[in-house]
């Protein structure tokens, strides 16, 4: 007798191919057939899918789920939407390894989203043992981050000695050896954005040592240094003989990026795969995004740590000077548009969370350059942790984005719920409901892609660059992670004035054959699993 038989539904495989009506056989958690069955065929648990389409489960290619997972291990938000798998550990954060330097910032971003537990570990293999004894809904992949590799080495500035070097060589060597998928950087972020291309291609060499590696980077610069970052990029990526992912590359409206400047960089990310680089690049669904409110500041500000930035923050000449300095990140703060902007996530401010600048400004009876500061500088050792929400593209250049060949299809945000301390930190519909958005407006609505398309951007394509081997297709012998939802009844329902609700339409979410999502509701199962390199 089978574990589980799904009947009669809408299969797309999740290879791209039109969608073919048949059953999907689960056994001992993975796919035992996918056909028309007999129809003497017996199971445990029988799922009439009628109607409905059944697939595979989704892979975040780039989430930060892995800040969350300690607070919401059953993956609420996005289990609900099918996502079977996220990779975590990008834009350069992770949180290991962790050491005396750094253990005071990284409890105060853990704080930020609401765990409230010791850190219990400090290098990534004692991390992911941790998490594995926790237990968590959705599998999970790690990237080791260079920015919480540099925190923990201790490691400043733009000089880094042999020493500093080595120490960071042999942190990322140890994640490498508990089975990290390989490095990710944040380049626009503290204390990466100080390090100089010859750390990066050093450190990267070290995850080269090990079959099929992959850097990962949030890029140095996506306005008016966007080509020469891209090529930063890939010459990592190529000397370090590692495979590359570039996350998010997508262009910020009206902030300085050369005209014709995105088709240029995906030009030079094609012409490398045509050399022989595995590289592609993800986007994500929302004409928002999440960024890190200290993000905007000159590297000055941060000279000495969070701690002494704040100081730094509080001082009448330090602000009026900052007013001229932070063309950067999200430059159109800069220009004053702060209508885009609106604070996601702080401790100290939690009661203005979700609200946009010039609303705090009239609540607090300040102009918004005197609310930024405030709330960074209450941060404190937190300050890398707050976190704001921007409207930061044009419907055009999302959908060239979604569309492209060379992009699979993430949403850049984190599992959430919509309750509890940690749903006051996601008041936002990406973490709600990006995933949904896609087949909801970008297929359904706008016709961007084909359904099965669209599928195959978030199953197959990202699964197999990441080197996940059994996962993302309906075919015999692979992870049974599947999908059960009524196409026409999917609903985003989380909005930008009602963000706290969950997507609809998805009806039964298995992971490694276990039904973790049934008729709708969560069962509080957490069979998800570490999938490692190899």
């Amino acid at each position: 007798m089978l574990d589980v038989l799904i009947r009669g539904g809408w299969v797309v495989d999740g290879t791209g191919n039109p969608a073919r009506l048949a059953d999907v056989a689960i056994e001992d958690g993975r796919i035992k057939e996918v056909g028309r069955l007999d129809e003497g065929a017996t199971a445990e648990r029988v799922i009439d899918a009628t109607g409905k389409t059944v697939c595979p489960g989704f892979v975040d290619p780039h989430s930060h789920s892995d800040f969350t997972i300690l607070t919401n291990p059953t993956a609420e938000s996005t289990i609900r939407q099918g996502v079977t798998t996220e990779i975590v550990g990008n834009c350069g954060w992770s949180y290991a390894p962790v050491s005396e330097h750094s253990h005071a910032m990284m409890l105060g971003r853990l704080r930020t989203f609401a765990y409230e537990g010791p850190i219990e570990w400090s290098t990534t293999g004692e991390l992911l043992e941790f998490v594995e004894r926790l237990g968590h809904s959705q599998n999970v992949a790690w990237f080791v981050g260079h920015n919480a590799i540099r925190l923990a080495a201790g490691v400043a500035g733009s000089e880094p000695t042999e020493e500093d070097l080595r120490a960071m060589e042999r942190m990322l060597r140890e994640a490498m050896d508990a089975g990290v998928l390989g490095m990710s950087t944040g380049l626009e972020f503290e204390p990466g954005r100080a390090a100089p291309t010859e750390e990066l291609v050093r450190l990267n060499a070290v995850a080269g040592e090990y079959e099929g590696a992959i850097y990962t980077s949030h890029v140095r610069n996506r306005d008016a240094a966007l080509l020469p970052s891209i090529a930063e990029f890939l010459e990592i990526a190529r000397a370090g003989g590692t495979k590359a992912e570039i996350s998010h590359l997508n262009v910020r409206h009206n902030t300085g990026a050369p005209d014709g400047g995105w088709e240029r960089a995906v030009e030079m990310m094609a012409e490398s795969r045509e050399q022989g680089l595995d590289v592609l690049a993800d986007t994500t669904p929302l004409r928002d995004g999440l960024g890190q409110m200290a993000a905007i500041l000159p590297p000055w500000v941060m000279e000495g740590g969070a701690a002494q930035a704040a100081q730094r923050l509080r001082q009448p000449s330090v602000r009026r000077r900052l007013r001229g300095e932070c063309d950067r990140y999200w430059r159109f703060i800069h220009r004053g548009e702060w209508d885009r902007v609106r604070l996601q996530s702080s401790r100290e401010y939690a009661g203005l969370e979700g609200k946009s600048f010039p609303e705090i400004a009239a609540i607090l009876g300040k102009d918004e350059w005197e609310c930024f500061f405030d709330i960074l500088a209450a941060e404190g050792e937190a300050m890398e942790s707050a976190l704001m929400v921007g409207r930061l593209f044009t419907d055009e250049h999302l959908a060239e984005m979604i569309s492209h060949p060379l992009f699979s299809l993430g949403v850049d945000s984190f599992t959430s719920t919509v309750d509890g301390a940690l749903s006051q930190v996601a008041k936002h519909p990406l973490a709600f409901a990006g995933h949904v958005h896609y087949l909801t407006h970008h297929v359904r609505g706008l016709g961007t892609l084909r359904l099965e398309e669209a599928i195959r951007k978030m199953t197959s394509m990202p699964a197999a660059h990441f080197g996940l081997r059994d996962r993302g297709l309906l075919l015999p012998g692979y992870a049974a992670d599947v999908v059960v939802f009524d196409y026409e009844e999917l609903d985003d329902v989380s909005t930008d004035e009602n963000p706290l609700a969950y997507a609809r339409g998805v009806e039964y979410v298995l992971v490694n054959g276990v039904l973790v999502v049934d008729g709708g509701e969560h069962t509080g199962a957490r069979p998800g699993r570490q999938l490692l390199r190899g």
